[in-house]
């Protein structure tokens, strides 16, 4: 599949924010519950280090966003968040998003990614991150609520360089 990954702009805010709020909506990933309007979502994405969007054609068929996991002296340590939009799940965009976010966090200086909330059922997120030498550092027992107010597990990982 040919893809390309640039920084997302105004002309891609509609299809971006439709794959974010699907992706907050199915509540099995993100660990928001709110669906964006597309000016919030426009603000959201331009508060990042970057927002890069994968792009079959001109269509947004996945992003990310990049940025700092903490403030000041933890700053260094990037975080990042990924979706792919569903009719083009399972066909390595995903692994596309994690590689080029992996070059650009390294581009800006961070000295590592780190994920605080994979859920535990999210099981292509968690093989790809293991497939890409993420390592999980830790367990919060019960970290996420899903859609129907059942609590599972998510999972720490990190990747440093």
């Amino acid at each position: 599949m040919n893809i390309e990954m640039r920084p997302l702009s105004q002309a891609d805010l509609k299809q971006a924010a439709a794959i974010w709020n699907f992706i907050v909506e199915e509540a099995n990933s993100f660990p928001g519950d709110q669906v964006l309007c597309e000016a919030e979502a426009g603000l959201m994405f331009a508060q990042q280090t970057a927002t890069v969007c994968a792009f079959q054609d001109n269509e947004v068929v996945g992003l990310y966003i990049l940025h700092p996991n903490n403030i000041g002296r933890c700053g260094h340590i990037a975080n990042a968040s990924f979706g792919v939009k569903p009719a083009y799940r399972g066909k390595g965009i995903g692994r596309q998003l994690v590689e080029d976010c992996l070059k650009r966090s390294q581009d800006k200086g961070f000295k590592g990614l780190q994920f605080n909330a994979v859920v535990s059922t999210n099981y292509p997120a968690i093989t790809l991150y293991l497939k890409l030498g993420f390592k999980i550092i830790g367990t919060i027992k019960d970290g996420y609520r899903l859609k129907d107010n059942r609590y599972v597990d998510t999972l720490i990982f990190l990747k440093s360089w």
